[in-house]
């Protein structure tokens, strides 16, 4: 019975990993290739819209994938000095409920 509860959590374990990891953030050289081939907004224009709506300063935008879908996450400073998190759906460009960035880094 003990070697059978073992083999289960061995075998469940690569599977348990692969689905924690949702998220893979793309450098800027990946991120220009997938505009085109994936046909996304271009995020320098999105980091502008967003800092415009929010009243904010633009600081980064990078570009990740969550699962399956595209998404730019993006950092804006306000007037009174807090950091402001936001994501883009980048094919349609939505903005999208906020999520938990820190996971798979």
């Amino acid at each position: 019975m003990l070697a059978m509860v073992a083999m289960t959590v061995t075998l469940a374990t690569p599977a348990a990993a692969q689905a924690e990891r949702v998220r893979a953030c793309l450098s800027p050289s990946e991120t220009r290739e997938s505009v085109v081939t994936y046909q996304l907004r271009e995020p320098l224009s999105l980091l502008r819209d967003a800092a415009r709506d929010t009243r904010a300063d633009p600081l980064n935008s990078r570009l990740c994938r969550w699962n399956e879908q595209y998404v730019y996450e993006m950092s804006l400073l306000r007037r009174d000095g807090r950091v402001l998190r936001i994501f883009i759906d980048a094919k349609s460009g939505d903005r999208l409920p906020p999520r938990d960035s820190g996971q798979g880094r």
